[in-house]
């Protein structure tokens, strides 16, 4: 039997990288702390997060 390499984020691993955007963390800096690929997060945040309009 295989062991899958790939996971998806959970709900409270994007919780996590919300939270941290908020408190203009970069994507680097949350990549590490979820122990994922910089462009895992990347995906994420260019897929679901909305640019705040001034």
């Amino acid at each position: 039997m295989e062991v899958k390499k790939h996971r998806r984020l959970t709900l409270k691993e994007r919780v996590i990288i919300q939270t941290l955007l908020n408190e203009e963390k970069s994507k680097s800096y949350i990549a590490i702390k979820l122990n994922r690929s910089r462009s895992t997060i990347g995906r994420e945040v260019n897929k679901w997060v909305q640019k705040k309009r001034t």
